[in-house]
């Protein structure tokens, strides 16, 4: 078997996790194992842990709006911030009044 492992990341060629592919699965699912599927040993594929996956989407979303917020504040600082008036946000929202 010529499997790398690093701590709770493994790499399998493609055609031994085919042969695998339901315990690489479980493993994943259970242990929270990163599983990487190497085609010519290259990375082609990674299992994830789906409440790992939506973690680290939620950690992105964080960091998204963090750094928006520190752009915000900078180009508020420095004078080049352009922004939009409420009314026109109303008005392209069609909740503009008759």
């Amino acid at each position: 078997m010529s499997v790398t492992s690093t701590g709770t990341n493994a790499a399998f060629p493609i055609t031994e996790a085919r042969a695998q592919f339901g315990s690489l699965v479980r493993r994943t699912a259970t242990d929270r194992e990163r599983i990487t599927i190497t085609d010519h040993g290259r990375a082609a594929a990674v299992f994830i842990n789906p409440r790992e996956l939506a973690e680290l989407e939620e950690r992105v979303l964080e960091l998204e709006e963090e750094l928006a917020l520190v752009r915000y504040r900078a180009e508020k600082a420095n004078g080049t911030f352009v922004g939009v008036p409420h009314e026109e946000v109303r008005k392209l929202l069609g909740l503009e009044d008759e």
